[in-house]
């Protein structure tokens, strides 16, 4: 797989350089700092370089019904995202970004890692991406942690094992619509073990907003979007398939222990926006094989509702098919509240195929959301989460009940 990748990437990367040649500047490069709200930019003729970082910090108070094997109550601090990188371009078409992911409190799993770090060769309408990645990757996991609606991600993005691989992808996409595709291996966290080939992914994923208005008032848009990908195991670790309770932490209570060798995965979203209310959902079904040739299914579901108190739409971007972060109409310090949004999530999981052991079953969780942002990229989230946990395998319910005070910055 990593000689396809390879010889993919040099044939990329040698197109993309002709065309960078003919795109070369010739004027004299002065040296500039630009700033972006709070955020500031090194300029040097085309070339841009910025610093950038997030913190998420949480407090979380777990409460399980029924205490059984490792489950887990009580009340807990922790980082939960540390990120320290940096981003920008050599010229106009040449851009780059490496976020290196930081582990305070991992105990004696607090390497370095990355989260995306790639170079991208960007054309009029089109970019080639070539590193770690998750460009083809459904909806929510396209959008920033920074930036969801609830504090953790949904249950189906969660246990089908979506998030970034490197290898190379294709991006192309116009005002209200984007399609990308990509070739990966594993991801560059993973241990290197040579002498042995790796698992390869192929993936790809077409969104598109037949309403997508903006104005002063607001945003009123209809997003659709389908998404695919199948997997190999080859000869790296063996898939998995759990969940926790939602917002939590700590113990997977549904966990069917299928150790899977190959799958694939389909996927539809909707997200609608009229001015400060919104509604976004997701499905995703997962067909798997083991290495013994048992096949399982599972699938699931979400749904988002939320609505800004203040008024502003989610900032939606149309040639990526995802959303960015919301500006505060009128900041706190500027005669202002910032935003507030209020927000509910009903999430879905059916991991209970007869393949699994004991452990396999069912989740329904149940989300409100709080939403503060003061100034722009400061943000306070307040989530009540319950989590029905239903073991049809052993026949044994459990139920959580969890808040998560989280509190983040980035820049």
């Amino acid at each position: 797989m990593k000689n396809v990748l390879t010889k993919a990437a040099l044939a990329a990367l040698a197109t993309a350089a002709t065309a960078g040649v003919a795109h070369a500047q010739t004027a004299a490069p002065s040296h500039t700092t630009s700033w972006t709200g709070t955020v500031g930019e090194d300029r040097f003729g085309d070339a841009r370089f910025k610093m950038r970082g997030r913190f998420q910090y949480d407090v979380s108070d777990q409460s399980w019904d029924i205490e059984s094997g490792a489950a887990q109550s009580g009340l807990n601090t922790y980082v939960r995202r540390a990120f320290l990188g940096v981003q920008g371009r050599f010229n106009e078409n040449w851009r780059y970004k490496v976020d290196f992911v930081l582990n305070p409190g991992g105990g004696n799993t607090d390497e370095v890692a990355v989260d995306d770090a790639f170079i991208e060769y960007v054309n009029d309408d089109w970019s080639i991406v070539i590193g770690e990645h998750n460009i083809t990757s459904p909806l929510e996991d396209r959008i920033s942690s920074l930036d969801i609606p609830i504090i953790e991600r949904s249950s189906i993005i969660n246990s089908f094992g979506y998030g970034r691989l490197a290898g190379i992808g294709f991006i192309t996409g116009g005002a209200n619509w984007h399609v990308s595709v990509a070739a990966q291996g594993d991801s560059l966290n993973d241990s290197d073990t040579m002498g042995t080939t790796e698992q390869q992914a192929f993936s790809g994923r077409f969104t598109w907003a037949p309403i997508f208005e903006t104005t002063p008032e607001g945003t009123t848009l209809v997003h659709l979007g389908l998404h695919a990908r199948q997997r190999d195991q080859e000869e790296d670790s063996a898939y998995e398939y759990r969940v926790r309770p939602a917002n939590g932490r700590g113990e997977r209570w549904i966990n069917p222990g299928i150790s899977g060798s190959e799958d694939t995965t389909y996927g539809a979203e909707l997200a609608l926006q009229y001015g400060p209310f919104g509604v976004q959902a997701e499905y995703a079904v997962l067909d798997g094989e083991t290495a013994g040739g048992v096949g399982y299914e599972f699938d699931g579901y979400y749904v988002d509702a939320y609505w800004s108190l203040t008024g502003e739409s989610r900032n939606y971007r149309g040639n990526q098919g995802s959303f960015g972060a919301i500006a505060p109409r009128t900041p706190m310090g500027a005669g202002g509240i910032g935003h507030w949004m209020v927000s509910a999530r009903y999430d879905y999981i059916d991991l209970s195929d007869p393949a699994g052991g004991a452990s396999r079953g069912e989740q329904t969780a149940y989300v409100l959301g709080l939403d503060w942002v003061p100034v722009d990229h400061v943000r306070f989230k307040l989530n009540y989460a319950m989590s029905e946990m239903d073991r049809v395998g052993a026949g044994v319910d459990n139920e959580s009940d969890i808040i998560t005070l989280r509190t983040q910055f980035d820049f």
